[in-house]
This record gives C-alpha cells, structure tokens and sequence, in this order.
C-alpha cells in the first residue's frame, strides 16, 4: 500500500473569498465550484496529512524552504479581511522523515524554525498560498496536520527530484498523505490583468492544463523558458515539484475547472496516485540531456570549448585552466588560435542553464595579454564569483549552454538614434558609476530599454541624464 494517495493542484486568488471579494468573488463562479469539488475529493480521501508546496511563502534563491514548527498559523489581514484566520498543527513525525531524506538526497533545502526565522528577520505564517485553498477545503474536511514547503528558485528538473524525495519521505513515515500544490497560472491573459498582456500565457496554461489531462507530465516539465518566462505565472514550480512526487508510477488526473477571468488563469484539479509502476520521466530527461550535451560539445566553437574546459576544470578540480596545456591536447583552429593568442579585448562569458541564466561576468577592456586568458578569467569568474549565483557544481556541468563575447572598441554617441539594440551594447557612465550591457538580448527590443538596464547596473537613477554613453559591437561566439 501506498501511503500517498494523490496531488490536489489548486489556484490561490484570496478575492475568491466573499470578505476579500466583495463580491467580485462572483465573477469566478467556475473557479469556486471547482474549488468545491476538489474540496470534496480531499474530504473523500481524509488524509492525515497535507503537504503544502507554495510559490509565496520564503522563497530562497539557492534552495526550497520548510517550516520546521509545532504550529502554524495564517490570516488574510494584509487582503483587509481581519475576520478569518486558520491555524494548524504540523507533522513532526514528516519533517523529520523529510529532513533526513533531503540530507541523503544532497538536496538544496533549509528547514525554519523560530531562531533561523528570526536571524532571517522573516516570518512563519501559512501564506496565502495555501491559506487559500485550505480556506475551501476546511468547509468540508478539517481532521489533518500540515507540512508547509516553499519552493526555492532552482532548475525544473531539481525541483521535480525533489519530488520524488517527498515521496520518500512520506512513505517512510507511514501515514497517509495528499500533496496540495498552490498554483496561479499565467498572469498575462488580459491587458487588465495584474501584467500587459502576453500571448505566452495562454500558450502557457494550454500546456498546463493538456498536460495534466492527457499525463503528459513530460510536456509540462519541458516547457520552454521562451513559454513559461513571458508567461508571468507563479505555479510552475510548484507543479513540477508535486509531479516529481508521482514519477515512476501510474496516474488518473482530472481538472475540474479552469478560467481567467481577472486575467490570471486560475485551475483545480486532480491527480490520483496508482500502484502500478511506469517509466520514470528522470530517466528519459537524462537521456535527452546527455544527447543534448553532446550535440552541444559537436557544434560550439573554439572560444566556447575553451570556456567550458576552464569552467569544468574549475568545478572539478578547483583549478585554473592550463591553456598551454589544452592547446598541447585539443586541436584548435589555426585561425582561432592565432586570435586567442595574439590578440586583446574585452571578453564576456555567459552561461545560461535549463534557459535561464546561471552567471555572466566580462570586462569591457582587456586586462590579460590575451584573448584566451581573457576568456580563462572571465569564465572562472562568471562561474563561481557572479554574486547572484552560488557557484556551478559539478552535477551542473551538462547542463550549461555558454556563449562567449569578444568586445570590439567602444564608441562615444550623444544619442539613442546612434544606437541599435541588436546591433550595439551600450556602457553608461556617471563620475565613477558605470553600467554595461550587451546587444542583442532576449527581451531588450529598443535603446531606450537599453539605456534603462544599463543605467540600473550602474547604481544610476533613471532620471539621470548627465551620463556619458558609448556603444560597441560584440563578435558572439556559440
């Protein structure tokens, strides 16, 4: 027997709540009566325990958050509803299974209590998340204990492993147990909704929501970061950490409902956890990823092959690449060689991983005697010291898709009419205050979006317009 039994998968919107609402609560009748029915299933099941995973508790950068407490307790004042508030008890017994298979699985997590919440200067409150759907399942079914889990800003393959450790740890403590997702969808549906209109977000929920009809879980954890990233959701890792928990094994899933009607896409549904036992997604990701990596290593140039043996070299053995030694050992072409050996410049290395970036660093100017040990440097820097990124690990290294810009010499303009966003990266500066940024960057389409970056990179206020500007062209290398 299995202890758990299934995932609830639920939206969040405290307006749903006729003393949040005032009424709007009306317009998402659709979305209440699915509420309802997926109340209903967890009233049917009666789990002893609910495990909570939320996009909006304390969410870390570098890992997944859970409240390691004897209680908990929520309350919707900051939506102006003083009346309702919830508290519940918390499984002891779970969280330590849990923090014990997290260990074992070397899984990036912190577990708050009191003391750690206060050195943090955070909170242990049930958010809204989850204070939400838990607001319509107490109408029906109240005899359960909770585990409060925040999701942590990491990969989608990392959170969907995660997953499968909750399992672990569930079935290791032998009660029964039902994982409650808090998800939005996209928040891009209508010019009036929370963000502009987007039309990756209906993309983007489509895939959501067929893929949990049809389970094709697959399709949800590979969702491009060109669909989900425009998409403004806050529901994806969630989702993916509470599939992670059902792979290997047969499912029955049903959505009982799904609308938009304040431009955020709000869905119920459920999946119910079989005993039959089927191919893991985990293994087929690793076999897509390991084709991936190699076509990668076929197809990427010189100055990128020589940035990721410097990255490797560093994650593996903790040291500076050798370049006299790799040339002595990889061919290189003669033309590129005499580049890298002979020649100055600028150099950024950009490593993006799953999609989304994972450390850039460069100088606008050289400050090594050449092109090669420009890229040396940069690419140790941007790999273990960009400041918004712990650094890459090993486990890491197949995943990393990594571009390399050689920076030609910049040019003074005195307007925006003189720059191209695609065509030129821009440096502003102000006394000693400066900010660069490449061209030719997803999402940066005009000069003045440019400009903008540039300035907040540089400390600068956007009003300032006493700044010195200057743009250069970058040969990108692949």
């Amino acid at each position: 027997m299995m202890y758990l039994k299934g995932i609830a998968i639920s939206c969040h919107p405290p307006v749903l709540i006729p003393e949040v609402g005032g009424g709007r609560e009306h317009e998402a009748e659709k979305t209440i009566r699915g509420l309802r029915d997926l109340s209903l299933k967890v009233a049917e099941i009666k789990p002893e325990v609910i495990v909570c995973i939320t996009p909006h508790g304390n969410v870390f950068r570098d890992g997944v958050a859970v409240v390691y407490e004897q209680q908990m307790k929520g309350d919707l004042k900051q939506f102006g509803n003083d009346s309702y508030s919830l508290e519940k008890d918390c499984d002891m017994g779970l969280l330590d299974e849990l923090n014990m298979s997290f260990a074992k699985n070397q899984c990036h997590t912190i577990f708050l209590n009191q003391t750690t919440a206060d050195e943090y200067k955070i909170e242990l409150n049930i958010d809204h998340g989850v204070l939400v759907p838990l607001y319509f399942i107490e109408k029906y079914y109240k005899n359960y204990k909770i585990v409060h889990i925040t999701i942590g800003e990491l990969s989608l393959i990392e959170l969907y492993e995660m997953g499968t450790v909750i399992r672990e740890a569930i079935e290791a403590r032998g009660k029964e147990a039902m994982i409650l997702v808090s998800a939005d969808l996209s928040h891009c549906l209508k010019d009036e909704g929370p963000y502009a209109f987007n039309p990756m977000g209906a993309l983007f929920d489509e895939n959501i929501i067929t893929g949990i009809e049809q389970k094709n879980y697959y399709s949800i954890l590979t969702i491009p970061p060109q669909v989900y990233q425009p998409a403004g959701q806050c529901g994806l890792r969630p989702i993916i950490m509470g599939l992670g928990a059902i792979d290997g094994y047969d499912t029955e899933a049903e959505v009982f409902s799904y609308e938009g009607p304040f431009g955020v896409g709000y869905m119920a549904a459920y999946i119910e956890l079989k005993e039959e036992p089927i191919p893991s997604l985990i293994d087929r990701y690793d076999e897509e990823r390991m084709l991936s990596y190699k076509e990668r290593r076929t197809n990427e140039g010189p100055f990128v092959a020589l940035a990721r043996a410097t990255i490797n070299t560093w994650a593996q053995r903790g040291r500076k690449l050798n370049f006299a030694h790799y040339k002595k050992q990889n061919k290189i072409d003669p033309k590129a060689l005499e580049e890298l050996e002979n020649q100055q410049a600028g150099v950024f290395v950009s490593i993006h991983k799953h999609g989304e970036l994972r450390g850039c660093i460069g100088t606008t100017g050289p400050v090594t005697e050449n092109i090669a040990q420009e890229i040396i440097r940069n690419a140790i820097e941007a790999s273990a010291y960009d400041p918004r990124f712990l650094p890459i690990e090993e486990p890491e290294l197949r995943d990393l898709e990594i571009s390399v810009d050689v920076l030609g010499a910049p040019e003074r303009v005195t307007s925006l009419a003189e720059l191209d966003a695609k065509k030129y990266g821009v440096i502003v500066e102000k006394g000693l205050n400066r900010g660069l940024l490449l061209p030719d960057l997803e999402g940066v389409n005009t000069p003045e979006e440019q400009i903008a970056i540039a300035k907040k990179k540089a400390g600068l206020l956007e009003s300032d317009t006493d700044i010195i500007m200057h743009r250069f062209q970058v040969e990108r290398h692949l």
